[in-house]
């Protein structure tokens, strides 16, 4: 477990909400708004029909430039003096599978199962994030602006609480591809935006750095048989039974030494058992999932997650097959890497797209041949799009500059600078796949000249995250009492479903 998170739910507040708030909020039910007045008995939320009973949402953090992936543009090979102002797109768009809609060349994979996708191309958004990822990320990752006043819960730890588990062994929230650090104040800040938030330690997520290199908490230490564990595990419920009252009944307490004995079910649960990939899927599936680049190939050969990442994928769908609830797949985040492009863009998006088109192009097949699709909801998102740099230097432009000039006082001297390499706040792409959302649309359009600001259809990530929640039978207006008052899963319980992307 990714340990370390405060509760801010003092054993006063639980009282003063009362058992009938506690009850409701374990099984997975919201307070309505009009609770405010009244905290001890609590309204319920209707929670409607779900749509998908499982999600795998694939975080690609750094900023992907969408005129080269989700809504390519008129394509403009790079000429040494051109003004940015003429710089479209780095790639030629390419057919789908799905009429009308279009991808930028080196997703052929992935174009090849957009039928069964769904393209969300004008996610729009007031705030502008500048230079600086991780707030930008913390809001996708939530729906609150940092800082939120509490400590927001992460969309997994939301669909995990809310929804519950799907198999009593298999922890309702999995996090695949981020190494477990603290090392430092930024991955303190990653770790807080993808965790529980106030909700507390048992939902927080369960951490599987890499796939590819197993999982050694799931198996006992050399020597350490499972009868001695178990034997252990029952002499630490001894001593917590035998200790003074006010730990033994501390929520704190009992939250970890459930979290000890979910650990423990694990090393005899399917969570193991789906590791095996490697004996039990084929070659050919497990190629598949692999990068077609090699690391001497990349511009970057330090920074080679491509294999872990299509390793996660592949996992996060044995996961699923298992009965697991909510999984989040990482490329894993590192400043100026991977999608964070702002030298040599057009370059780095080559092989970034060598690095996920055909895992995640294979993880819908896989789904679909398993007819699992229809139930499990795939989400592809990343914190901001990409733009033509409104300076020639890397993060000195001014808050808001970005997404206002048309790049007509930028000169494009060198490959270097070929590419969507400025931040772009006020307008981004997110897909789905399965899950309840139509199949074969792309939804919302932006202009074809800087900036590429949303001309149809905007939807705000308030509302994005409520279609989310929607499918997956989540009210938006869902929450849960924090200092004595609602939090919900959506801003101030406002969110609505956008019916345009729905079933």
């Amino acid at each position: 477990m990714n340990g370390g998170w405060k509760s801010e739910l003092s054993r006063r507040d639980l009282l003063r909400a009362g058992l009938g708030t506690a009850l409701a909020a374990s099984a997975g039910l919201g307070i309505s708004r009009g609770a405010r007045a009244s905290l001890f008995q609590p309204g319920l939320v209707p929670q409607p029909p779900a749509r998908a009973d499982a999600c795998i949402f694939i975080w690609l953090p750094g900023g992907v430039a969408q005129t080269d992936t989700w809504d390519p543009k008129q394509y403009t090979p790079f000429v040494a003096g051109m003004r940015g102002s003429d710089l479209r797109g780095t790639c030629e768009p390419i057919p789908t599978a799905a009429d009308g809609v279009m991808l930028g060349a080196g997703m052929e994979e992935i174009a090849s199962v957009m039928d069964k996708g769904c393209i969300l191309r004008s996610l729009s958004n007031d705030v502008m994030f500048g230079a600086i990822h991780l707030k930008a990320q913390y809001y996708a990752m939530t729906g609150y602006l940092f800082p939120a006043g509490v400590k927001a819960p992460s969309i997994g730890a939301i669909v995990g609480r809310t929804r519950g588990r799907r198999h009593e062994q298999i922890p309702p929230y999995i996090y695949i591809g981020r190494d477990i650090d603290s090392s430092d104040e930024e991955r303190i800040f990653i770790n807080e935006y993808i965790g529980p938030g106030f909700y507390g330690v048992e939902h927080a997520p369960f951490m599987i750095p890499d796939a590819t290199q197993g999982l050694a908490t799931l198996s006992a230490s050399a020597g350490m048989s499972v009868d001695r564990l178990d034997r252990r595990q029952r002499l630490l419920g001894d001593l917590a039974r035998a200790s003074d009252a006010s730990l033994r009944d501390a929520p704190r307490a009992r939250e970890y030494l459930k979290a000890m004995d979910d650990a423990r079910a694990m090393m005899d649960s399917p969570v193991k058992r789906a590791f095996d990939y490697m004996k039990e899927e084929s070659p050919e599936t497990i190629a598949a999932y692999e990068p077609r680049i090699a690391n001497a190939d990349l511009y970057e050969p330090g920074y080679d997650n491509g294999k872990r990442f299509g390793h996660g994928l592949l996992l996060a769908r044995r996961l699923v097959e298992s009965g697991a609830r909510f999984v989040q797949v990482e490329y894993q985040y590192g400043p100026f890497k991977g999608f964070d492009m702002h030298e040599h863009g057009a370059r780095r998006m080559r092989e970034m797209k060598q690095q996920f088109d055909a895992p995640i192009a294979q993880l819908i097949r896989d789904l679909d041949q398993r007819g699992m699709l229809d139930r499990t909801l795939v989400v592809i998102a990343t914190e901001f799009g990409r733009t033509i740099a409104s300076q020639p230097a890397a993060g000195t432009e001014p808050d808001g500059a970005s997404e206002t000039h048309d790049g007509s006082d930028l000169v494009i001297e060198h490959e270097g600078m070929y590419g969507f390499h400025g931040h772009f706040s006020s307008t981004n792409c997110m897909a789905f796949f399965g899950g309840g959302f139509k199949r074969g649309v792309a939804y919302g359009r932006t202009a074809d000249h800087h900036p590429m600001v949303t001309v149809e259809n905007p939807v705000k990530l308030i509302d994005a995250h409520a279609t989310m929640y929607t499918a997956l039978g989540i009210s938006p207006e869902t929450s849960y009492l924090t200092e004595e008052r609602p939090f919900y899963v959506t801003k101030d319980g406002k969110g609505k479903p956008v019916q345009g992307l729905l079933a």
